[in-house]
């Protein structure tokens, strides 16, 4: 099942991916993530309280650090985007924060089947060409900084997410979600990022961003969960495939040739994952 939650949180994160650029074309990015945060934290906040369970002052506190981690991740991806880095920031970010959470596993000791393990394997450079959007002559060497900081922030908080105890449900999204908006915030107020009104913003496209994004964080928190977290967090690391596909359908933008290639790695990966 681990496979599946994870499956569903890559579509999920990636279209929120795909609407998150599409608002940072018309408004900061800082207020995008922000205003979706705003939208999406009276949401997790009654599910959560709904559905219920026993959350102790450590999984308050995970959920805390690991929205921290993931908020963190935002920041350098897109201060590494706005500094004309993409060719290497996004795919770095991407293959990082796949690898973090198995590495993790690994030293907990999990022990998953050699056909997952070629899954893994071939999921690292899937994401890669996935996520490589820009001219690889654009890259530079201070982008693999950025990149390397991100995908330790987004892949921390799976890692992270996954301590906090079965019996509290959702109940660490809540401040998970509290703290991203807060660490957003407070370098939006060092001058880091620039915020603006929620008026001032694609208000639809924040909406469905921050809908898709918390149920995304739900569908991951179930997947590291159910079993396996290596292979939960290698599938749930598929969101540049779902974000490319979108951007071809919606835009009709070019796939490039080590698009194809990723999208083709991904399916190969997902299948060798799930049979494994």
């Amino acid at each position: 099942m681990e496979v599946v939650f994870g499956g569903i949180s890559s579509l999920l994160y990636g279209a929120a991916d795909f609407l998150g650029g599409e608002g940072a074309r018309r408004a900061p990015a800082a207020a995008i993530v922000f205003w979706a945060g705003v939208v999406s934290f009276p949401l997790i906040l009654v599910v959560a309280f709904l559905v219920g369970g026993e959350a102790t002052g450590a999984d308050y506190l995970l959920g805390a650090v690991a929205g921290a981690s993931g908020a963190f991740g935002l920041v350098f991806l897109f201060a590494g985007l706005g500094r004309g880095r993409a060719a290497s920031v996004a795919p770095i970010a991407a293959a990082v924060a796949a690898v973090v959470p198995v590495v993790v596993a690994v030293i907990e000791g999990e022990r998953p089947s050699a056909l997952a393990w070629l899954g893994v394997a071939v999921a690292v450079p899937a994401i890669v060409l996935c996520a490589w959007v820009a001219d690889p002559g654009a890259a530079d060497r201070g982008g693999v900084g950025y990149g390397l900081v991100a995908g330790l922030g987004f892949g921390g908080f799976t890692a992270l997410i996954r301590f906090t105890g079965a019996e509290s449900n959702l109940l660490p999204l809540v401040t998970s979600r509290s703290s991203t908006m807060l660490v957003v915030l407070g370098l939006s107020g060092l001058g880091v990022w620039e915020l603006t009104r929620f008026g001032e913003t694609p208000r639809p496209i924040v909406v469905g961003n921050a809908i898709l994004d918390v149920s995304g964080n739900v569908a991951l928190l179930l997947a590291v969960r159910a079993g396996s977290l290596a292979l939960a967090a290698v599938a749930a690391s598929f969101y540049p495939a779902v974000t490319v596909m979108m951007a071809r359908v919606v835009n009709s933008e070019h796939l490039l040739r080590r698009q194809v290639l990723g999208l083709a790695l991904t399916l190969l990966a997902m299948t060798a994952i799930a049979l494994g």
